[in-house]
């Protein structure tokens, strides 16, 4: 038990991170740990428990995995990598899952002195408040969102099914009897204080790291050489995410057919981690000539490039009911990046930050009828001083969703996080 106890000559402020997910899932390394870093470097007697599941999909051998423990224990956190189970009889599967995560917490309850723990989104969230409120503990929920919402509004999962009724009911009373919580939207802080949370709330959105996403004109002639244009002033569209689940999917298609006849000149570049196999019918069913389009697979230190080859993005996310609670992290990468872009009204707050910075489009939906409304304006973003316009486009994403922006956010937020 040594590796749990904490030195009595020291006081110090220890809190579990519960993440029912992999280290190097893009939701928690790219936008929590972040944070977590930056709290601990600014209060030196904050002590973090990390626990993660790791998965199949996001595989770290043993040389990944110590130099992992290197890097956090510079910022006082102790990692605890789980093994993460699906498949079939998922429900005893989530549950032996939770046991084991509440075994590790007990522990750290009892020899670490731990008197908090966070969990990220709200399944993890979830698992953290029920492991919270049998052991004690304040806890902290990051990024709370109406997660059973989104996929009810995709018809993903039926009103009337286990999973909604479920996690519905763990989203409302975990917001409800939390301690600390974070959420994207100013939309969600007002839906919260009007159910009567008693939770100090902090606006976090989603946040893009804005000395790594910006404009680069070797990034953009890198991409654009490899792109069948003819031009090098051949405007590009692009998209940049994955096709259907909660996000449009056909619709892309429509999208570009109704562009590409609005102008002959277009090239639509698709960046997306789905199969190419599905992408190519999405646009042949739309009748997108396979002469106007590219299909490619980034890692995630090149995206970057990709945004920089583009001249105007899209957001492919209808304006469903929950939407507006989101906060997707596309439209801070784009603008950042210096590219304008296309949105439906009622997501998160690209609609209104397109609108009050004059960085994007709104439409109501893809139809036929908008995007043909909508084109001028495109037409006057891809016609605009390209300088001028990146410099706008990027002052509002590091405003908007810049991480320099937040930090101080962060350092309030763990200031929370009481002495044991």
């Amino acid at each position: 038990m040594d590796k749990f106890v904490k030195s009595e000559e020291e006081e110090v402020r220890s809190m579990v991170v519960y993440i029912y997910n992999s280290f190097d899932d893009p939701l928690f390394k790219g936008i929590l740990l972040p944070f977590m870093e930056h709290a601990a470097s600014k209060q030196p007697d904050l002590r973090f428990h990390l626990i993660t599941y790791e998965q199949q999909d996001w595989p770290l051998n043993s040389t990944q995995r110590a130099e992992i423990h290197q890097s956090l224990s510079k910022y006082n956190t102790k990692w605890y990598p789980l093994v993460w189970h699906s498949g079939k009889f998922k429900i005893i599967k989530k549950a032996y899952d939770l046991l084991v995560g509440f075994i590790l917490v007990l522990k750290l309850r009892i020899f670490g002195n731990v008197s908090s723990i966070g969990g990220l989104g709200t399944i993890s969230g979830s698992f953290a408040f029920i492991i919270a409120k049998l052991l004690g503990l304040k806890f902290y929920g990051f990024w709370h969102e109406p997660h059973s919402e989104f996929m009810r509004d995709f018809n993903i999962w039926p009103t009337s099914g286990l999973a909604y009724r479920g996690l519905n009911y763990m989203e409302k009373i975990s917001g409800r009897y939390a301690d600390v919580l974070t959420t994207g939207t100013d939309h969600m802080i007002h839906r919260l204080r009007a159910s009567g949370s008693k939770a100090t709330i902090f606006r976090l959105p989603s946040c893009v790291n804005e000395n790594r996403f910006q404009f680069t004109q070797e990034g953009r002639d890198r991409i654009r050489k490899v792109l069948p244009i003819s031009a090098d002033d051949t405007p590009v569209v692009l998209y940049l995410g994955k096709f259907g689940g909660i996000y449009y999917d056909q619709e892309i298609g429509f999208l570009f057919a109704e562009l590409h006849k609005l102008n002959a000149n277009l090239f639509f570049l698709i960046v997306s981690p789905d199969p190419v196999a599905h992408i190519s019918e999405v646009m042949a069913v739309a009748g997108v000539p396979s002469t106007h389009y590219s299909i490619k697979r980034s890692p995630y230190h090149e995206v970057q490039d990709y945004i920089s080859a583009a001249d105007f993005g899209i957001v492919a996310i209808p304006a469903l009911p929950a939407q507006k609670y989101r906060s997707p992290i596309k439209v801070g990468e784009y603008l950042c990046c210096g590219l304008p872009y296309l949105v439906c009204r009622g997501v998160s707050e690209d609609d209104v930050v397109a609108d009050d910075f004059k960085v994007g489009v709104t439409v109501s939906d893809f139809s036929e009828s908008e995007i043909r409304r909508a084109y001028p304006m495109i037409e006057e973003f891809l016609s605009e001083d390209k300088f001028l316009l990146r410099e706008r486009c990027r002052e509002a994403g590091i405003h908007y969703r810049g991480i320099s922006q937040y930090l101080p956010v962060a350092e309030k937020i763990f200031a929370h996080v009481p002495v044991t």
